[in-house]
């Protein structure tokens, strides 16, 4: 039975409430019989706090049903309270694929019997990506909805575009969470933790690529049976895709290339490498082993390698570009960290200040929540070198001094309002970093804070 059903009739029927982010989670996950350390792992949730959670269920739900209920006997005693009651709706919650999707509106907090509002037990400072199930995802509509499509459809072939912290990394987590729960085998490759030996060639590149998504696959290598040097190392790769990787596998296979733009300062690689992945999706309109191959390239910025046009793989697919967050979403967000007293008018100036970019927003409110401290507080130092942001822009600033080219160009953004041309390599290391964004052919800063701080930086 579809799990949203089930939750349903424990919110409008049985216990007549709705349930808590953490309750969802227990509830939903319990039906699809994982374990709470499996829970635990997902959401971000303390395995601790789960078992807790479960337990208050369980024995909420038992007194609503006038019988002992524990995880292990939830999912016959809930069917037989679902079959003897009357047919429910078919689809409350929305999806996809009733996976990530069966916590809308989650908050952090815990809500009681009675809807009082908890602070929740552990609230981590936001440095790393959501788990999938983490109740502090923020979808971004329709981006979500068209990411889950394009990995389930045959062949399919998605890119995902966005500056550092944007969130690629939280969907990619949600990508890979939802393959997985199909069945599907995946393999995450992200190109910055990759040796600089591995670009000394073609031939290292390719033979560290498939061997990664062999160890992915868990099947051992096998170069000396496909690698064959007189064919050359892109046919020898195919083969080995095709004859060895798709061959031997039962279900599709999820290819996920992250920090894509690594290879721009590689040329003689990306030239031979973007293209070799545009023919194998191609290989997916005629070949029914190839069809099971579904390809995501991760990227901050524009990928400038001169490319054909019918060579590249940067303008077929389904394309995905993460933006800010607008107010409403940051309304969504501030009541799941419980900051109910967040309004609009407080979000647009949020928009306005950060310009809703997702890691800020969450810094933002991690301060509001566990520090006695007031908006007004944070917005005035917001971007000073004693502000909330502080170790984000000094990061930032000790970055840009390695490269001098990097702050000139910088200086002249952040000193105008009208924005200004740059160099086209310039331009796409400061939007990869997300200090700017592009109007057209202009170079502007990305937000208030990034303006203020390095024009205060940089003016000496």
């Amino acid at each position: 039975m579809d799990p949203d059903r089930v939750l349903f009739a424990v919110e409008n029927r049985l216990l007549r409430r709705k349930l808590s982010p953490a309750e969802r989670i227990v509830l939903g996950q319990t039906w699809n019989k994982q374990t709470y350390e499996y829970m635990a792992r997902q959401s971000g949730y303390g395995d601790a706090h789960l078992k807790d959670t479960g337990y208050k269920l369980w024995r909420e739900i038992s007194l609503a049903l006038g019988q002992r209920v524990t995880k292990k006997s939830l999912l016959f005693v809930l069917q037989e309270y679902l079959q003897s009651s009357t047919p429910l709706p078919k689809q409350v919650f929305p999806k996809p694929k009733d996976i990530i999707e069966t916590q809308p509106g989650c908050t952090v907090r815990t809500v009681s019997a009675t809807n009082s509002i908890q602070t929740p037990p552990s609230l981590q400072y936001p440095c790393d990506p959501l788990p999938p199930l983490s109740p502090l995802y923020i979808n971004r509509p329709p981006n979500e909805e068209l990411a889950y499509a394009e990995i389930q459809r045959p062949g399919g072939f998605l890119r995902i575009k966005a500056p550092q912290k944007m969130g690629k990394t939280s969907l990619v987590f949600r990508l890979i969470h939802l393959a997985e729960q199909q069945g599907y085998q995946t393999a995450h490759l992200d190109l910055k933790t990759v040796d600089g030996t591995v670009f000394n060639s073609i031939c290292n590149f390719l033979k560290w690529f498939c061997l990664r998504v062999s160890q992915a696959m868990s099947i051992p290598p096998k170069f000396e049976e496909y690698w064959d040097l007189s064919t050359g190392h892109k046919i020898s790769s195919e083969l080995y895709f095709q004859e060895y990787l798709l061959a031997q596998s039962q279900t599709p296979i999820v290819l996920i290339i992250a920090a894509a733009e690594n290879l721009i300062q590689h040329p003689h690689i990306a030239q031979d490498f973007f293209p070799l992945l545009r023919s194998w999706h191609e290989k997916a309109k005629w070949s029914d082993l190839w069809r099971n191959l579904r390809i995501v390239i991760v990227h901050a910025t524009e990928i400038y390698v001169p490319l054909k046009i019918n060579q590249s793989p940067f303008n077929i697919g389904q394309a995905i570009k993460l933006l800010g967050f607008t107010a409403a979403q940051i309304c969504e967000l501030a009541t799941r960290y419980g900051l109910d007293y967040f309004d609009s008018n407080c979000a647009k100036a949020l928009v306005d200040l950060v310009g809703g970019h997702p890691y800020l927003v969450n810094v933002f409110f991690y301060h509001l929540a566990t520090q006695a401290l007031t908006v007004d507080d944070l917005v005035k130092t917001a971007a000073t070198p004693s502000g909330i942001y502080r170790a984000h822009l000094l990061n930032y600033l000790i970055q840009l001094k390695q490269d001098p080219d990097l702050i000139i160009a910088l200086k002249q953004v952040v000193s105008t309002s009208e924005g200004v041309e740059l160099d086209a390599v310039i331009m796409y290391r400061l939007e990869s970093l997300g200090l700017i964004k592009t109007k057209g052919c202009l170079a502007v800063p990305s937000c208030e804070v990034y303006r203020s701080y390095f024009h205060q930086q940089l003016s000496s």
